[in-house]
């Protein structure tokens, strides 16, 4: 089933205003972007770039901007903006957005094209703190990267992403025999698997768009996510200019007789 939804805050479905579906709790699943909320703070901590007039001219407020996403392949269309702050702050909520990869609505168990809101609070002295904690101010635009927001597989692009280790002798295994921790939970209640994790290598080497494909309890898929923040990139390339490269990375939890663990992570 496919159609276009209208939430409100009564969760009562509109579709394109002439149909009305209520929906009680636990029949509707909004859509969001991948790692939703906390993948969403640390996306903005790391991606803003507040523009130089705006701060120059003190500009302040949250955007609001209105988007469809798509049922099928949750890409997003018919951006608006919905409250506007200024020029430059409206385009840097547009540039913010277009890189976000969104999971679609279900109702019913069915997916839903549906009517979505973002509001990006724009505060300076916030964003000051961001740039202290992240190590850099202005993000960066050179000519060698590709603007366009096309993401890549491995297979189509000219220079694969790769890891940088600090230390030149590491390997991804090595890596985590260094700094995986195994949880608790996952080791008392005996939990074994696999997380599967997938996120997006940006041109500036710096790694968006985390989801969980497939997790493990116990705290095994924080554990996963925490080992992923951990690691360098470089980016990928390809014909001469740094593109967005979809990755995956993989840690199997699995108990050992002498209470160690085993790890089976992706090919880098």
């Amino acid at each position: 089933m496919r159609f276009l939804v209208i939430i409100s805050l009564l969760l009562t479905i509109n579709v394109f205003g002439q149909e009305t579906i209520e929906a009680n709790p636990g029949e509707y699943l909004p859509a969001e972007n991948y790692g939703g909320k906390v993948e969403l703070k640390r996306f903005l901590q790391q991606e803003m770039n507040y523009p130089s007039i705006a701060l120059e001219n003190q500009e302040e407020g949250t955007v609001e901007l209105r988007f469809v996403v798509d049922a099928e392949t949750g890409r997003t269309s018919q951006l608006q903006v919905h409250q506007s702050v200024s020029k430059e702050l409206d385009e840097e909520a547009i540039r913010l957005q277009q890189m976000l990869l969104f999971k679609p609505s279900y109702y019913l168990g069915d997916r839903v094209t549906t009517h979505c809101s973002l509001k990006i609070k724009f505060s300076i002295s916030t964003y000051k703190r961001y740039c202290k904690k992240r190590g850099y101010d202005q993000i960066d635009f050179s000519d060698d990267i590709d603007w366009s927001n096309t993401i890549y597989r491995d297979n189509q692009v000219d220079v694969k992403p790769r890891i940088i280790f600090a230390d030149s002798l590491d390997n991804i295994a090595t890596f985590l025999s260094k700094n995986l921790k195994y949880p608790e939970g996952t080791r008392k209640l005996n939990i074994t698997g696999t997380v599967k994790l997938s996120f997006i290598v940006e041109p500036t080497g710096r790694i968006t768009n985390i989801k969980v494909e497939r997790g493990v309890g116990g705290g095994a898929s924080n554990e996963t996510e925490r080992l992923l923040k951990l690691l360098t990139w470089l980016p990928g390339e390809k014909d001469g200019k740094k593109v967005r490269v979809s990755r995956t990375f993989e840690v199997d939890y699995k108990l050992t007789n002498d209470a160690g663990y085993d790890y089976v992570p992706s090919k880098y």
